[in-house]
């Protein structure tokens, strides 16, 4: 199986990976069948709520930074801000063995959030000035796993 994973890796390198399709997005729920602290703990966060702050189909340019999928340029999977909004298009690296291999799950589409420079960078993709007022903070854990 690691040889599969290593031509996969291989493949993606050299071919280049484009951007993510409406099949490649695998939704929080996926994630959280092999990470079910994580999700609980973004389940009590804002981001998992999103859907909350519209009355209706929010418009392309908000999903964004309010959805997760290819959004303002493309089609959004969901009206949160999930897994894969910050963690990229899962379902390349989602398998098992793929994903205990770091550089190969990033070189399938894993975003390397790895320090809080690079965690920081991601958050402020979105969060590039006060949200309803209140200051954000880029080195508050997103989604805190207690032991």
């Amino acid at each position: 199986m690691r040889s599969v994973a290593l031509c996969v890796a291989l493949f993606a390198i050299f071919a280049g990976v484009a951007s993510a399709g409406k099949r490649d997005w695998t939704g929080s729920a996926a994630c959280g069948a092999c990470h079910p602290k994580q999700l609980a703990a973004w389940q009590t966060t804002r981001h998992a709520i999103t859907r909350d702050r519209f009355p209706g189909r929010p418009e392309a340019r908000c999903l964004g930074c309010h959805g997760t999928g290819e959004a303002p340029a493309g089609p959004a999977i969901a009206v949160e801000v999930g897994c894969e909004a910050c963690h990229g298009a899962g379902a390349a690296y989602a398998e098992d063995d793929l994903m205990r291999n770091g550089p190969v799950a990033r070189s399938l589409g894993l975003a390397d959030l790895s320090t809080p420079k690079l965690r920081a960078a991601m958050c402020m993709q979105c969060h590039s000035r006060p949200t309803r007022g209140r200051p954000f903070d880029p080195t508050t854990p997103v989604h805190p796993v207690k032991p």
